[in-house]
Parts: C-alpha cells; sequence; structure tokens
C-alpha cells in the first residue's frame, strides 16, 4: 500500500459524477469578446484562430501561438495554408501581435500545404512546438515538431513527422489537433484522430520521452470516443486540451454533430491517468452565442488554471464565414469548494509559479515536499532585502498553499524563494498597481 498525506485540493476531484458537481463549469464569456482580432482585409492573419496560450514565469507575460489566415478561398475550395502567429499579452486580453508568421509551410515538404493547431510547451527557457499539416486536402494528417528558443524564430525537426495516421480506422485520416503534458520521464500526448472520410473523430493518447518518437496506446486507444448517435457531439470530438488537478485529469474539447451542427466546447474527467474518460451530464459547458462574433462556432484553444480560476481561450465565428472572419474570445470560470482528501506524497520538492503573476495586491503560491522538511518560504526585493517571512515551520510531506497579501508593498517584481533542508528554489513575481 502506498503512503499517503493529506493535502488540500480542488473538491472537483471527489466527485465528478455526481451531477452537482459541475455547478462549477458555468463558463463566463469576457464581456470584452473578442479580445484578439487579426489583420486587415487580405493580410495572412486577416482570420486568427485556435489560440494555444502559456504563461511565460520569467518575461511574467502571456503568450500566444494561433493560426492566421486570409479569408480567401484557395484553389481547392478551402482556405489554406495556414500559418502560425504569435502574440503576447501583460494580462491575457490585450495582445500584441507579432507582424509576420513565426512558422509558415516549407514548399516541397510533407507539411507544405499549411502549418496548423499549434500546441506549445516551455521547459528550461526553450519553446517546443507541436503542430498539425498535411500535404493536400485529401491527403492525411500528420504532426510536425519544432523548437525555439524565443517562441518566434522556429526550427523544424528533420525528420518531421514525428506522429502519423494509424492503422486502425479510426485514425487512418491521421492525428490532427493534440495536447502535449510533460510528466516524469517523457511526455504524454492527447490527440484526435480522423477517420479516412474526415467526417469523423475520435481521442487517442500516446507517449514519448523525448517528444519526437511517440509510442501509442494499443490498448485503450482511442481513449475518448465522439458521443452516442443523437447527442451533440455524436460526429467528431477534437482539440483536447488536458488540465490536471491532483491526480484527476479534466479534458476539455470541442465537439459537434454528424450532420455538422453548430461547434462547442465539453468536459470529461479521468480518475486513471487518463486511459478512460466520464462526460459531463450538462454538456456542452461553452457554445456559441446564437447572435454577435461567436454566433454559430465555438472551439477550444487553451484552457489554463490559476488557483482556483479557469481560463479559456477559444476562437468563435459565425456564418456564413466568407463575411463574417474568425476571431479569438476569452472565458473563465471559478471551482468553487475546498476540501481535504488523501493524496499521494508528491515524488520531488517543487515551488510552482504564483497565481495570478502579475497580481493586485494578493496571490497563491504552491509548494510541494516529498518527505517532512524545515521549511522556509520568503520573498526578496530586487535588493535581496526580505520583505516578507510566508512559512518558517516544520512541515509533513504534502503539496501546500500560502496566500501572499502584498497591499503593503509598491509596484515591481519581487522573488518567492522556497528552501526545504538543502533544496532551494526562487520564483520571479510581479506587483502591479
Amino acid at each position: 500500500m502506498k503512503n499517503v498525506s493529506k493535502v488540500w485540493v480542488l473538491a472537483i476531484a471527489l466527485a465528478f459524477g455526481a451531477a452537482q458537481a459541475f455547478s462549477q463549469f458555468s463558463w463566463t464569456k469576457d464581456p470584452r469578446n473578442p479580445v484578439f482580432s487579426g489583420g486587415a482585409s487580405g493580410t495572412w492573419n486577416f482570420y486568427v484562430a485556435q489560440p494555444n496560450v502559456l504563461f511565460n514565469s520569467d518575461s511574467l507575460r502571456y503568450e500566444m501561438w494561433f493560426v492566421g489566415l486570409s479569408g480567401v478561398p484557395g484553389v481547392n475550395g478551402d482556405y489554406r495554408p495556414y500559418s502560425v502567429g504569435f502574440a503576447s499579452s501583460k494580462d491575457g486580453i490585450n495582445w500584441t501581435t507579432y507582424p509576420s508568421p513565426v512558422l509558415s509551410p516549407t514548399p516541397g515538404t510533407w507539411d507544405a500545404y499549411t502549418v496548423e493547431a499549434p500546441m506549445v510547451i516551455r521547459q528550461s527557457g526553450q519553446y517546443k512546438m507541436w503542430y498539425t499539416s498535411f500535404l493536400s486536402p485529401t491527403s492525411p494528417n500528420s504532426t510536425g515538431y519544432a523548437t525555439s528558443l524565443d517562441g518566434i524564430h522556429w526550427t523544424k525537426y528533420a525528420g518531421n513527422p514525428v506522429l502519423g495516421p494509424g492503422k486502425a480506422a479510426w485514425e487512418a485520416g491521421g492525428p490532427y489537433a493534440c495536447d502535449v503534458i510533460p510528466f516524469p520521464g517523457g511526455y504524454k500526448m492527447w490527440y484526435s484522430g480522423s477517420d479516412a472520410t474526415f467526417q469523423k473523430g475520435n481521442i487517442g493518447c500516446a507517449t514519448s520521452t523525448d517528444g519526437i518518437a511517440w509510442i501509442k496506446d494499443t490498448v485503450n486507444n482511442p481513449v475518448f470516443k465522439a458521443g452516442a448517435s443523437g447527442q451533440w457531439d455524436d460526429g467528431v470530438v477534437t482539440t483536447p486540451r488536458v488540465v490536471q488537478t491532483g491526480r484527476t485529469y479534466n479534458l476539455y474539447y470541442t465537439g459537434w454533430r454528424t450532420d455538422t451542427g453548430p461547434r462547442a466546447g465539453g468536459v470529461a474527467i479521468s480518475n486513471d491517468t487518463g486511459k478512460t474518460w466520464t462526460r459531463y451530464a450538462g454538456n456542452p459547458v461553452i457554445a456559441p452565442s446564437g447572435v454577435g462574433w461567436d454566433g454559430t462556432w465555438l472551439e477550444v484553444g487553451t484552457v489554463l488554471q490559476r488557483g482556483d480560476t479557469l481560463d479559456m481561450w477559444y476562437d468563435g465565428d459565425v456564418s456564413p464565414i466568407s463575411s463574417n472572419r474568425y476571431r479569438i474570445g476569452h472565458a473563465s470560470v471559478v471551482i468553487t469548494g475546498i476540501t481535504e482528501r488523501e493524496e499521494e506524497v508528491p515524488h520531488q520538492f517543487t515551488l510552482n509559479q504564483n497565481y495570478p503573476n502579475p497580481f493586485n495586491p494578493s496571490t497563491t503560491i504552491r509548494y510541494e515536499l516529498p518527505h517532512v522538511s524545515r521549511v522556509g518560504l520568503k520573498v526578496y526585493n530586487t535588493l535581496a532585502q526580505e520583505v516578507a517571512t510566508l512559512v518558517n515551520e516544520t512541515k509533513p510531506a504534502g503539496v501546500y498553499t500560502v496566500q501572499f497579501d502584498a497591499g503593503h508593498l509598491a509596484s515591481g517584481v519581487y522573488f518567492c524563494r522556497l528552501q526545504a533542508g538543502d533544496f532551494v528554489q526562487t520564483k520571479r513575481m510581479l506587483i502591479l498597481k
């Protein structure tokens, strides 16, 4: 039997199957929507879609990679080629766009037709992107890999593609959008697999030690299937986005009917590391508004957790797209109810990035202890002067959260430092007043 320690986790991880546990999935769309629009008519990013957002704890800003398209139908009747663009923001709402694409199709190669559905993570100062491409409108999808030191200048992996069509009928059309999460010893990917007709879509899982050589789950795939006949998502489930809370995984996804009804966002949960999933009975949790800029189309882009809040960036549109362009919106939901339960002891010391960051006046700091330790958690200014002691005591193994109220401090950069035995880790924080 594994040793366990009582730690504080979100109540959502307890009884996800009960209908009342889902009351916290009532997403609120931002009244400032759309928060991100494209360029002038005829430019490469007149339409913008498929946002992938992360928070850079070094630069203290949100960074977004998105798909840009001109909105002019091509010779094949669709709007490709797509390119990947970049934008940054201090608050996730007001964005500054890099003027040109940061990743584009390469003529004469496997991704000559388009690059789209970017999925980016940042590890040790390096950006890693997995993206979708294909040779022609009728050729199968494949997944490519690229790296960057600044998020703007990318180098495509010479051995691309790193993931291709499967032998099973459900993924004969190849993988489309994916989500990648780092795990001890490697990475886990959830990807949308299309059938040969590109009319049905299910979600599969794969693992990798290096992000390049992927092993598909041959036992459980597809791990999440389109809904039963007559359901709102009985045709396609795609754009998987996984948020891990303790040992519980929440899967946000885009779904639509076989008869190409409106696209909307749903959620499911897994308590076995993503092998099996249970849908929320109240799906979809976020849907087109029926009027306005996202009247008939809503596609889940990114879901980020900050404390007890989830933020989503999504693309929306209203038909016909020939006269109404894709834009990007923002929504949020508060995950209510904190409770105590037994959870596995963390496997390593960790100081997580505070959230929100930047903040005013308070923020949440989370740290993890694999065994009993003398803990010092302190805040310093840029002159290395201690301005606050948050923890100074011996703690048992577990996961802890601390609220830091900086109402008495001036705006600027500060540093949170965790020392637990010989372990020391520091995170940079920004107060904006």
